[in-house]
């Protein structure tokens, strides 16, 4: 990243004949930013040096002019399919240097797990150990259904500019494709002029597959996870948020399902406030007595332990890998051997997090496979 001089940008400044207010205000802009140790940038033309990409290409990313993703769908474990977006080269440099060098320095509440350094699956899931009701909420479409807007917000209030924020917020987003929830006069009122500069009526919202999405996310939902904590608060509930998948947990004796069905009631309630929706289908409530899942661990005893039917299927997988791989990826119906041994190296991924015992006693009784 480039060093910020506030000498030399006054002197490059009176070279370039500009008004010494107009100088005065930039420089009051990046001190906040510095003292919020955020990378001083002003304009479109900043950005273009400190990432290395040319100021043309951003124009026309901004614009939307590019073909900025490649789209694909990928068919969810349990109905319908998830629509992923992968940045082109330019926009992949450009999304990966705002996350490193702004998003991560911005902090997101506390009851998010996901995407979050020093964070964990399992640190999420400790947090229900021994829980006596457990309550499950999904959130529907949940990038999708975080706007341009609400991420113009996010570098609104980091210290950026009207003009860089709303720059920086389509570089992180992609076009919808229509639909009234994209249209807004907020927006059209307040930004007219820049919107007619980029030409753009329709609203972009968060792309799943950019890597500055899971972050601004959680940015954006902050104020959301405070507000959904202090209602669990008054029903004596943890809570604990991973993307999309919101967690209640309590031992109180006398909660029960009225508490929960009033519980769940508010939380509903408030999530259209922030453009979001829960699934209901997803939403569940289990009492004492059901099995006590977290993020597919288990948190029914005072350990995050690995239910019995992925130890199983993952001895499973790792036995036929080690006699007929080709085989086991026909009659398995994975598309090829290589997405059968990705889709394999996940799941011991995942057991390592939570059991690597389980792992090495698989190596010990079937030995390992050249490819994991």
């Amino acid at each position: 990243m480039k060093h910020w001089s506030p000498h030399l940008y006054k002197i490059y400044g009176k070279e370039n004949k500009k008004a010494d207010e107009l100088l005065e205000n930039a420089l009051n802009q990046a001190e906040i930013l510095q003292n919020k140790r955020l990378p001083v940038i002003l304009t479109l033309g900043h950005l273009a040096k400190h990432t290395g990409i040319s100021y043309s290409i951003l124009r026309k990313l901004v614009a939307r002019e590019n073909k900025a993703y490649k789209i694909f769908k990928i068919k969810k474990r349990s109905s319908g399919y998830r629509v992923i977006c992968v940045p082109n080269k330019d926009l992949l440099k450009i999304q990966k240097w705002i996350n490193k060098f702004v998003l991560s320095k911005l902090e997101s509440s506390p009851f998010s797990y996901a995407f979050e350094q020093g964070q964990s699956i399992v640190d999420c899931a400790a947090q229900h150990l021994g829980c006596r009701w457990l309550i499950k909420i999904d959130l529907r479409n949940f990038f999708e259904s975080l706007s341009e807007i609400q991420v113009f917000r996010i570098f609104k209030e980091a210290g950026y500019n009207n003009l860089l924020s709303f720059e920086m917020a389509r570089l992180c987003t992609k076009q919808a494709k229509g639909g009234w929830k994209y249209h807004s006069k907020y927006w059209k009122n307040n930004f007219s002029g820049i919107i007619k500069e980029y030409n753009a009526d329709i609203i972009g919202h968060l792309p799943q597959g950019a890597p500055t999405s899971p972050k601004l996310a959680n940015l954006i939902v902050k104020n959301l996870d405070f507000e959904v904590n202090d209602i669990a608060k008054k029903y004596s509930l943890v809570h604990t948020r991973y993307a999309d998948d919101m967690i209640f947990s309590t031992i109180d004796n006398s909660f029960d399902f009225k508490k929960a069905q009033c519980f769940i009631k508010e939380i509903f309630f408030i999530l259209p406030k922030y453009g979001l929706l829960p699934n209901r289908q997803k939403t569940k409530i289990i009492p004492p007595g059901g099995r006590k899942i977290v993020l597919g661990l288990l948190v029914d005893t005072e350990k995050v332990r690995l239910p019995k039917y992925f130890r199983r299927r993952l001895e499973c997988h790792w036995y036929y890998c080690t006699k007929d791989i080709t085989r086991h990826a026909e009659v398995r119906g994975f598309k090829s051997q290589l997405s059968m041994q990705y889709y394999i190296r996940g799941l011991i991924a995942f057991a390592k997090q939570v059991d690597e015992n389980f792992v090495e006693r698989l190596k010990e009784k079937y030995g390992e496979p050249e490819w994991i």
